[in-house]
């Protein structure tokens, strides 16, 4: 393809960002990114028309492309998990750099073996039961982790620049491997949100929920999430998830088994040590 086509006319400059994706996360890094001078112009592109021209009313893109820019400075990959590593092919030939921010990282860089070297697979580890451009924030990643997982093709400049943009916009970057971020973020946020649509599928079955306390909405907050993004996520990271499930299903019922109350306590306890001590880390 040649150079994006614009809606709005105009050309692109330097320092233009052209954003795949225009949801929760692709348009907080654009507004970020915008507000912190990484770019001075977006352009966008997403198979959903109405969410385009909703990021282009709310100011997350300057403009609206028809087609990969050539032109561009960088490109946010920021579409669902499956859909990532053919935006990035086709991306990665014509753009001089190029970034994802998907949740699952392996199966990307599966899927494009050998991954081109201006691409740079990262996961901001931020986000919210919200979607669409109406939930975007330019404050969403400060303060949070970003996982960046190049692999030994990958271009030094390159991870050089994206660690960049992402400390730019406040966010803290670790570097691993896309394996091991996989079975990290099983645990510590697909498990977790398996959980909850699990249990409200459960929870759906009864008869009124209008009695639920704060701790069923605190439990369940992230059940609220995208469908379309989560079932993406969780298929693709299957078995990472399931090596944490197996483990979890286990404990489950080992604490509805337990039949010595004071077993029960100390489990109990054990449980909110562990917790209260990751409290006293946040910040």
């Amino acid at each position: 393809m040649t150079g994006a086509t614009l809606r709005t006319g105009g050309q692109h400059t330097s320092k233009s960002l052209l954003l795949i994706g225009t949801g929760l996360i692709g348009g907080s890094f654009a507004l970020a990114a915008k507000s912190n001078g990484i770019f001075d112009r977006v352009v966008g592109m997403d198979r959903n028309e109405q969410a385009l021209q909703r990021a282009l009313d709310l100011g997350i893109v300057d403009a609206v492309a028809e087609s990969i820019a050539a032109d561009c400075a960088a490109v946010c990959v920021a579409v669902p998990v499956g859909s990532i590593a053919a935006c990035v092919r086709e991306a990665a030939a014509q753009a001089p750099l190029v970034f994802d921010v998907g949740s699952v990282k392996q199966p990307i860089v599966d899927a494009l073996a050998p991954a081109p070297a201006n691409f740079v697979p990262c996961h901001p580890i931020a986000g919210s039961e919200r979607a669409g451009p109406e939930a975007a924030d330019a404050d969403l990643f400060r303060g949070h982790a970003v996982a960046l997982t190049p692999v030994p093709t990958t271009n030094a400049d390159a991870i050089a620049t994206v660690r960049g943009y992402w400390q730019a916009v406040g966010a803290e970057v670790v570097v691993e491997s896309p394996a091991a971020h996989d079975s990290r973020l099983a645990l510590l946020s697909h498990l977790p949100h398996l959980v909850a649509f699990a249990f409200m599928e459960v929870a759906s079955g009864a008869e009124s929920l209008r009695g639920a306390g704060g701790g069923f909405r605190d439990f369940t907050r992230i059940a609220a999430a995208d469908a379309e993004v989560w079932a993406d996520i969780l298929h693709s990271n299957a078995p990472c998830v399931k090596h944490y499930l197996d483990q979890l299903v286990d404990a489950l019922h080992g604490f509805a088994a337990e039949q010595d109350s004071a077993t029960l306590r100390r489990r109990i306890e054990a449980a909110a040590t562990v917790k209260r001590a990751l409290d006293a880390t946040e910040p």
